[in-house]
């Protein structure tokens, strides 16, 4: 291919993903959160970016990880989340109690505090965006044996993750993931994309975090 049909090409790869104002607006504005149970049944952590480099470790260090959400004994206006990982041949299981506030969920666990909501997305799957804060956080990376030489304790971060029913995420869904992370300001792939080939962990076999 002569150099002015590779440039050519390459900006035709380039502009689809340069979306508009006008064209990200309807991907990124926040669903209502009036009905909690459309986060119900999509456990599966399938694909997230993340800004902050400490959370990419870990992210590389993730082997699953199942988010099961459902409905809080407690309010109407709170969902519990339990949380089973995979890193490094190690199950842990957490859990956490979110709490609901138009269409803002916020939750907080081992020292991070978490904002987020929910994005536009097929049925079967669930898109997050995510603001956090954390401090003391080398304690949680020695609980995950997360080794930064330049870690911090005191650390921000903007997250999207997309959870799902299957354990595999269609072209459609992972190229408008794409068009959303973009839109919000990441590029090129996702920092991780789950392999099937790994196991979810079940509670039985899990090592129980507490903080």
């Amino acid at each position: 291919m002569c150099l002015r049909g590779l440039l050519l090409v390459s900006g035709l790869f380039l502009s689809s993903w340069a979306l508009t104002p006008e064209e990200c607006q309807p991907l990124v504005t926040p669903r209502s959160l009036a009905d909690p149970s459309m986060m119900y049944n999509k456990p599966n952590f399938l694909a997230g970016y993340n800004d902050n480099k400490v959370f990419r470790a870990i992210l590389k260090g993730t082997q699953s990880s199942l988010v099961e959400i459902s409905a809080s004994p407690l309010s109407p206006q709170e969902v519990f989340m339990s949380h089973l990982n995979r890193m490094k041949g190690v199950c842990m299981h957490s859990t956490v109690n979110t709490t609901i506030d138009g269409d803002t969920a916020t939750t907080s666990f081992a020292n991070v505090t978490s904002k987020f909501h929910i994005l536009p997305s097929s049925d079967s799957i669930l898109v997050m965006s995510i603001n956090s804060t954390a401090s003391h956080f080398k304690k949680l990376l020695q609980m995950t044996q997360i080794d930064l030489e330049d870690a911090v304790d005191e650390i921000s971060f903007h997250a999207l993750y997309l959870l799902g029913r299957e354990t595999t995420l269609s072209d459609s869904d992972m190229e408008e993931f794409k068009k959303q992370a973009s839109c919000l300001g990441f590029s090129g792939e996702p920092h991780y994309i789950y392999n099937p080939e790994n196991a979810f962990c079940t509670e039985e076999e899990s090592i129980k975090m507490e903080f």
